[in-house]
């Protein structure tokens, strides 16, 4: 297993942890999208934060985590469904920003803070839950841990990390986030002294560390760890799902792409391209809204 998510508890069960390691999936949407350092580095921040969001659901669900901050990257999606599938996306992929001044990549700059860090969940059942918070820094990692706290009702603590080396890849990409709960009083003084010392966790990822070593380093007491999840890239577009797509369009929306003689629909997620002819729009009349 390469990518993976991964639970935990401590304190005699009052402090939760999850842990998720997420280079190969972060890589892949980097070069899906030909993202550019910066733009790598937020999707795969923002998509590690929808894995560790997804591990709360037991049943089979979708949460989307969204962003935007009114920043050149535009609007940032990530998708992750509780059997580990994942998938991201960027406005504008190929911006690039200069460094900060402490030689690290300008992702609030580029993600912004005028918006909100947005979560929708898609119940198996058809049921949809959103909560939001307004952005404080536009890292996510940040922006992440308030939403846990405020929307979700749950203090917690957040670590993401993206490494992109001098060959413009990722190169590591991972996080966790420690949560307390009721009866975790005695252990957070502790707890959030040292997570105030954890730092620079994509290059110790990087060099080797495992997500595991950085949640124990964290904790300074024994973990109970549960098995690990799968993590992995996939993209959930198809033709029929296109075609569903553009059966949803206004009739007069629809008569004009029969007039275009077809339409082709491309997946802002992969990029795949799907064809339909002018034949396949017309069976769409009887369904289309006036």
């Amino acid at each position: 297993m390469t990518d993976y998510r991964r639970k935990a508890t401590a304190a005699d069960g009052t402090m939760r942890i999850i842990v998720a390691n997420t280079k190969d999936t972060a890589l892949q949407v980097q070069r899906v999208h030909q993202a550019s350092p910066v733009a790598a580095a937020a999707m795969g921040r923002l998509l590690t934060a929808a894995a560790l969001l997804a591990a709360d659901f037991k049943d089979a669900a979708l949460v989307k985590v969204e962003v935007d901050g009114g920043g050149p990257l535009g609007r940032v999606i990530a998708e992750a469904r509780t059997g580990g599938r994942v998938r991201a996306r960027a406005e504008h992929p190929q911006v690039t920003l200069p460094l900060r001044n402490d030689g690290k990549l300008a992702v609030g700059q580029a993600v912004g803070t005028d918006g909100v860090f947005k979560v929708t969940r898609e119940e198996h059942n058809g049921l949809i839950y959103q909560g939001q918070v307004e952005l404080l820094s536009g890292e996510i990692g940040q922006d992440f841990a308030q939403y846990y706290t405020l929307s979700e009702q749950i203090p917690s603590a957040v670590a993401l990390g993206v490494l992109v080396g001098t060959d413009s890849l990722v190169q590591a990409a991972g996080g966790l986030v420690v949560q307390a709960l009721p009866g975790s009083e005695p252990y957070i003084d502790g707890v959030s002294a040292r997570f105030a010392h954890l730092d620079h966790i994509s290059h110790r990822l990087a060099d080797g560390e495992s997500v595991e070593q950085l949640a124990e380093e964290v904790m300074g007491t024994p973990l109970h760890w549960y098995d690990p999840e799968p993590i992995y890239y996939q993209c959930e577009c198809s033709k029929t799902r296109s075609l569903e797509l553009l059966s949803s369009l206004p009739r007069v929306e629809i008569e004009e792409l029969i007039k275009d003689q077809g339409a082709e629909v491309v997946c802002h997620y992969c990029h795949t391209a799907y064809q339909f002819s002018q034949s396949d729009i017309e069976k769409l009349l009887d369904r289309a809204i006036d």
